[in-house]
């Protein structure tokens, strides 16, 4: 009898520059043997930033207190262009080192709610972001509720283990909910949703893995969080089935 396998997933990677993308690509790369079948980048264009710099004269004080006038428009265009290109060729060349297919799209609009509308179709979305930390951090799983699916619990197993990382359970109630297969040398259990983010806020995170559509974060608003304090890659599965708190319009925009 021929063993069944299991199909690969789609990945699409998203994020609003390159400095971004870049940390998730090399997550990305972790994943690609054994666990993602096609590739897909998005850029999205965050419009309240672009917004920004059409005011003439302004400035900025930097991260080391300077004062500066802030780019024009077209700096900031040519910017996003030479971030897009980057993406896309950085992107490509993973793909052809894995023999994976791959599509780039770019929009414009808001991170979180762009990426979550877009992820129709794809498996897992990654969210870059930047690494900030030199050392490397723990594998972070926010896990479901014990009746959920625990789809999230192993594909963090499978990346801690390619990342080498500690890997932490966090859940939220009275009840720490059994991982099948999953051992977590840390598990942590949180009275309120702003407990646990402030517990990922205090870690030293690689990635943050999580499933809006089986919980207990649903909505954009709740990943938008868990992206911020996390600083780090964010895994997501069910992303298209994700709540969306705000109204926000998206426009796409062809591929350079």
């Amino acid at each position: 009898m021929t063993a069944r396998t299991e199909p690969q997933k789609r990945l699409l990677i998203g994020a609003s520059c390159f400095a971004d993308a870049q940390a998730a690509l090399r997550l990305a790369e972790q994943l690609t043997e054994t666990l993602v079948g096609d590739l897909g980048g998005m850029l999205i264009e965050e419009t309240i930033v672009t917004e920004a710099f059409d005011l003439p004269g302004q400035r900025v004080v930097t991260s080391g207190g300077t004062l500066v006038v802030v780019p024009s428009c077209q700096q900031i265009r040519s910017l996003i262009e030479s971030d897009a290109k980057a993406f896309r060729n950085a992107l490509v060349g993973l793909a052809r080192t894995t023999a994976r297919k791959w599509s780039f799209e770019r929009r414009h609009g808001e991170l979180i709610s762009g990426l979550c509308e877009a992820a129709t179709g794809w498996d897992i979305l990654l969210l870059g972001h930047r690494e900030i930390h030199r050392q490397a951090g723990k594998l972070v799983l926010i896990t479901p509720p014990g009746a959920a699916a625990q789809s999230a619990a192993g594909l963090a197993l499978d990346l801690a283990k390619r990342l080498r990382a500690d890997l932490v359970a966090l859940s939220i109630g009275p009840e720490i909910p059994e991982l099948n297969d999953v051992q977590s040398q840390q598990r942590e259990r949180f009275a309120s949703e702003a407990d646990l983010l402030a517990f990922i806020n205090r870690t030293n995170a690689s990635a943050v893995v999580l499933d809006l559509s089986a919980g207990p974060f649903h909505t954009h608003d709740q990943l938008r969080h868990v992206l911020a304090v996390a600083r780090c890659p964010v895994l997501v599965l069910g992303a298209a089935q994700g709540e969306a708190s705000i109204a926000h319009s998206t426009q796409i925009s062809a591929a350079p």
